[in-house]
């Protein structure tokens, strides 16, 4: 069988010519003509699929920008808004008020009442608890043991902050080290101080008559920051103990942290909604 018919075409040539064509439908110019950016649309002969062309990968520049930016800190997540924003950016702020919980979504891109935006480009930032703030929520009212005890105050000894009476981490650590010193003794009398302390009276079991005193502040204070990267906040904490079988546990009580953390919060959304400059923070979400 020849590869050429009587006309000297070959199969590949004949099928070109008898077989039903592709035909471009439209040819839409988008963005600057100048960039020669079109969008193709081809019609397909039966049996086929109708394609779309796009040719924005050909482009030097994409036609929208798509993004979605996690930033870490306040500082980062205002200069990036500043440096993207437009007309219709938007800034979404997002707390809950039980658990202060709080973030923030700018979109760029979102819709104006002229038009609907993309709504393709945005920034988030979700405040993160800082190191301090995780360690002392922890252990809030868990019991320790008096050698336990000890070695945490002189690990966190400096998120101590003395203050109008209350102990230096000084004292602190004072205490904690007698706390230690004691352990293997057992508590003879407690008594309440008009300071507002106790005083622990030891004594020796092989020795009766041996006593060691050591004032038990009742109350101090510690200074550290709620969200990471953020600045300090003071908590006042009541110290706690248990005796019992010639031993004794002592843990802290937080003096009512959820307020500490609410300010916080506030106080940085104040801090975003300013550095935001003219682009509106609304409280709520968008989805």
């Amino acid at each position: 069988m020849s590869d050429y018919d009587t006309d000297g075409e070959n199969i590949a040539q004949t099928l070109a010519r008898e077989l039903p064509r592709p035909s471009i439908v439209s040819a839409i110019t988008v963005g600057n003509p100048a960039d020669n950016d079109t969008l193709l649309q081809i019609a397909i002969p039966k049996g086929f699929d109708l394609k779309e062309v796009d040719l924005e990968r050909l482009l030097p520049n994409p036609r929208r920008t798509k993004a979605a930016a996690t930033l870490n800190d306040p500082d980062s997540f205002l200069a990036y808004v500043a440096r993207h924003a437009t007309a219709r950016t938007v800034c979404w702020a997002k707390f809950n008020p039980q658990t202060f919980t709080l973030a923030f979504t700018a979109v760029i891109d979102e819709h104006d009442k002229a038009a609907a935006g993309w709504r393709a480009h945005t920034a988030s930032y979700t405040p993160d608890a800082s190191a301090e703030w995780k360690v002392w929520s922890a252990a809030n009212k868990q019991p320790h043991g008096q050698v336990e005890f000890a070695e945490f105050i002189e690990r966190h000894e400096p998120d101590i902050a003395a203050m109008d009476g209350y102990p230096t981490s000084l004292q602190m650590l004072a205490m904690a080290t007698e706390f230690e010193a004691n352990s293997d003794k057992r508590i003879k009398s407690v008594a309440r101080l008009q300071g507002g302390g106790v005083r622990l009276e030891y004594v020796d079991d092989d020795n009766d008559a041996t006593l060691t005193q050591m004032k038990l502040f009742e109350r101090f204070q510690i200074g550290i920051p709620v969200f990471w990267a953020g600045p300090g906040y003071r908590i006042d904490a009541r110290l706690k103990y248990r005796h019992g079988s010639g031993k004794v546990s002592f843990w802290y009580e937080l003096i009512r942290p959820d307020r500490v953390h609410e300010a916080a919060a506030k106080e940085l959304i104040e801090k975003v909604r300013a550095g935001l400059g003219s682009v509106p923070l609304l409280m709520g979400n968008c989805a």
